[in-house]
């Protein structure tokens, strides 16, 4: 005999027996180990299919018509049942099927569905996302819209609207190519060339105003041919102390790259044509270095010469001969850098470098040596009496003192709150909190409340007009409208990366921003990103100044980031996410023309002050920039994946978001 419910019991008077499976107990019945199968993407007002397979973790059986999965209002659906196909035992496992009917909008919607027994909720379960979208999935024939409740084809996304040049759309990459024709400009400016006075160099519009002769090299700053051995180049490099100073301690550098000669690369910086000022040491025993360069956006790199070929490694960009490269630390912060390294007996190349052309001039150099190879930790730290070597972290000015955070304060400090609500108060505090729903506005110290926009089921109020669709910022665009468009460069991504380990102290910047999984000695997976914007429109935000909800102050780096532009992870062979990185906060800016035409601007355009990629232009993080990696510390050897999205909270609307993710195999030792 078998009952369709085991518990539980109930008592039948006239037969003085106990008789299973009578009660309608909601507690009797429970749902696990849930497989959801549900169509990843579908068309507006269209069905979608799902299917769910789940195990009868109750004490009850399910019967159809009985149980039932609901699927409740409020998630962008119509209210809707899945059936389930037959009974199931306890322990059983069993199958859920039907259709919904998509919204007729768009978004990246999470559904929960409601277990239910005669309509009361005995358990949930969460289904993968499935994408409601005009898009067929075909990159080269234009993303479709959603206008008016019908979807509407878009403009090509490889044509840059240039008569001469040949366009080119890769269906497998999602990605655009542009061949300039006979006469074709490869790119324009508002700007007039000029070379009057000047030799060689930038004419000030991208273009050139000639080259240097045998023997000669061009400073880059002043225009002018110099002889390739002048002094503060690779061949007749500074000395970096005068002869006979005692190595062990601090010193104070000045010095100017304005009349330097562009010579090397350094490689943390792949695509800087600043000049530089190089100088040289040598040591005869194992010492430790500390070296901070700053006055302006400045690149600084160690190299070591190798006595087989004495003075070639000052010119070699390849990674084996730098010992140290670092473009933005803290301290010095304010976009200055900081090498640390322990150095072995041998010549070495301090070199001041810059971010790119427009960066030289006078620069203020310290350098520390210590002794036995000691490293100093001062990460994060611009005071503070122990390094960890012997010496301190800096000392403050008369009237200033070292907070715990290693800063200089002003010693006495009165705060400063007049007609503030929130910010800080001028002394380390703050002039108040604000509510729930607002944020502080940093230029004016008052709390304000922005415009919720749910990115991935975005909702535009008021509805679009005619001829518009509504992205997912919650903006309203033309169909035509031409998009700023990020893919990776997958190349870059695979060919960069390069294993590190790094001491990481409760101080150090690595560990305030949450890019380390803790202190100590960690092992780190470094890789280069850069995001390309292969569209036909600038990718711009508005300054932090008045969207701080779109942006993460660094207080390391001094300077406001995107918040939530990429994210980073190591997959194993199965796809699963081993470690996932903190959503990676970018400081958007030009780094290098990366397309070819008459409307893709020669110049550099954004920087961290004023935010944006144009079209054409590309963003580049180095593998040796900060958090710049994976915390692999502890992740067992073995072959995984590293995956770059960009774009993942969809803050921005794009021409395509199916091309946002990089995905590049590495192994690990």
């Amino acid at each position: 005999m078998r009952y369709r419910r085991l518990i539980p019991l109930c008592f039948l008077p006239a037969l003085h027996v106990l008789v299973p499976g009578c009660s309608d107990d909601v507690s009797a019945f429970g749902i696990a180990d849930a497989v959801v199968t549900i169509d990843a993407r579908a068309k507006p007002g269209a069905a979608v299919n799902v299917k769910v397979d789940a195990r009868n973790s109750g004490q009850a059986t399910w019967v159809p018509g009985e149980v039932t999965l609901a699927l409740p209002d409020g998630q962008g659906f119509t209210s809707a049942s899945l059936a389930l196909a037959g009974e199931v035992d306890p322990g059983g496992t069993g199958t859920f099927q039907g259709k919904l009917t998509a919204p007729v909008r768009t978004g990246l919607f999470k559904l929960n569905f409601d277990a239910r027994y005669e309509g009361e909720k005995f358990g949930a379960i969460a289904s993968p996302a499935t994408e409601i979208t005009c898009n067929d999935g075909v990159y080269c024939n234009g993303a479709e819209r959603l206008v008016a409740g019908q979807c509407v084809s878009g403009p090509n996304p490889c044509d840059d609207d240039a008569e001469c040049t040949t366009d080119s759309c890769d269906e497998a990459s999602d990605t655009c190519k542009h061949e300039l024709g006979p006469g074709c400009a490869s790119c324009t400016s508002d700007c007039t060339p000029d070379c009057t006075g000047k030799v060689c160099g930038d004419n000030g519009c991208g273009g050139s105003c000639g080259s240097c002769p045998a023997g000669q090299a061009c400073a880059n700053a002043t225009n002018e041919c110099k002889p390739a051995n002048q002094p503060g180049s690779c061949a007749a490099p500074l000395d970096l102390l005068p002869a006979g100073t005692a190595l062990v301690g601090v010193h104070q550098i000045t010095g100017d790259t304005t009349n330097g000669l562009h010579e090397v690369v350094p490689t943390c910086n792949s695509t800087s044509t600043a000049v530089e000022a190089v100088y040289k040491f040598e040591l005869t025993e194992k010492m430790g270095i500390e070296a901070r360069v700053y006055s302006y956006d400045t690149v600084l790199h160690i190299r070591k010469e190798d006595p087989a070929t004495p003075a070639n490694e000052c010119l070699d960009d390849k990674p084996a001969a730098t010992v140290g490269c670092s473009d933005d630390a803290s301290p010095p912060g304010d976009y200055g850098s900081r090498v640390d390294a322990a150095l072995d007996p041998g010549t070495y190349y301090l070199i001041v470098d810059g971010f790119d052309a427009s960066q030289h001039g006078a620069f203020d150099l310290q350098v520390k040596f210590t002794a036995n190879g000691c490293v100093p930790h001062c990460d994060g730290l611009y005071c503070g009496t122990d390094d960890g070597c012997g010496g301190d972290c800096g000392t403050c000015d008369t009237g200033f003192a070292c907070s715990a955070e290693g800063r200089c304060r002003k010693d006495p400090c009165t705060p400063d709150c007049a007609d503030k609500q929130c910010g800080d108060d001028g002394c380390g505090g703050t002039c108040g909190s604000c509510a729930e729903g607002s944020l502080c506005v940093p230029a004016t110290s008052k709390c304000q409340v922005f415009a919720d926009c749910n990115n991935e089921t975005p909702v535009c109020d008021p509805p679009c007009g005619a001829g518009e669709f509504c992205g997912t910022d919650c903006g309203c665009h033309a169909a035509n409208e031409p998009m700023a468009d990020l893919v990776i460069d997958e190349k870059r991504l695979a060919e960069e990366i390069l294993f590190d380990e790094l001491d990481v102290s409760p101080n150090s910047c690595a560990f305030i921003e949450e890019c380390v999984g803790g202190t100590g000695l960690r092992k780190l997976l470094r890789f280069s990103v850069e995001a390309k914007n292969q569209g036909m429109a600038t990718l711009t935000v508005p300054p932090p100044s008045e969207r701080p909800d779109l942006f993460l102050f660094s207080p390391c780096h001094g300077h406001y980031h995107f918040n939530g532009f990429a994210t980073y992870a190591l997959l194993d062979k199965d796809g699963k996410e081993i470690v996932t990185g903190r959503k990676q906060a970018y400081c958007m800016e030009d780094t290098q023309q990366i397309a070819l035409g008459p409307n893709v601007g020669c110049n550099k355009i954004y920087t961290c002050e004023d935010q944006g990629i144009q079209r054409g232009w590309s963003d580049l993080y180095g593998n040796t920039l900060d958090c710049q990696w994976l915390d692999i510390t502890g992740v067992p050897a073995g072959d995984y994946f590293i995956q770059v999205k960009l774009n993942p909270s969809r803050e921005f609307e794009e021409v395509s978001l199916d091309n946002n993710t990089a995905t590049v195999p590495v192994t690990i030792q």
